[in-house]
């Protein structure tokens, strides 16, 4: 599974914790990576140096609340994102579920939106998008 790889053990050894985060997350990837990282930076769950393995309070994750959690981290990643990333994500959203590259390309060439060719690679790297194949791009909460 995506957790027991993340976390590099047996898949029977974190399978109540898959569980959890799958019902949390209904398994999206996007919501999966957010929640994970949520609960690493809030010390729920932490790598333990005399176990040599990853340990969590199976209790207390399956008690948090995944919508005001994935909320507030969207939004804070959101925030930080730069004017042209902003930019690119608003219009992408008005396109719906995927928007092509040449689309992409043509409303760069305009004034208004000159600037978010340039904020496909933060848009890229920062997990938000993905580009298929065929040349179109989607949010990663639409795969």
């Amino acid at each position: 599974t995506m957790i027991s790889d993340a976390l590099c053990l047996y898949p029977r050894i974190c399978k109540s914790l898959t569980e959890i985060v799958f019902q949390k997350t209904k398994g999206n990837p996007f919501f999966v990576l957010e929640f994970m990282q949520s609960l690493q930076s809030r010390g729920l769950l932490r790598y333990n140096s005399l176990q040599k393995r990853w340990v969590w309070n199976e209790d207390v994750i399956r008690g948090e609340e995944i919508t005001e959690n994935v909320l507030h981290l969207l939004s804070s990643k959101m925030n930080g994102l730069s004017d042209n990333v902003q930019t690119l994500l608003r219009v992408m959203a008005c396109y719906g579920v995927k928007i092509h590259a040449l689309v992409i390309g043509y409303l760069s060439e305009t004034k208004e939106y000159s600037g978010i060719r340039n904020g496909l690679e933060e848009a890229l790297g920062g997990g938000f998008i993905v580009k298929d194949e065929e040349g179109y791009f989607q949010f990663v909460h639409d795969k």
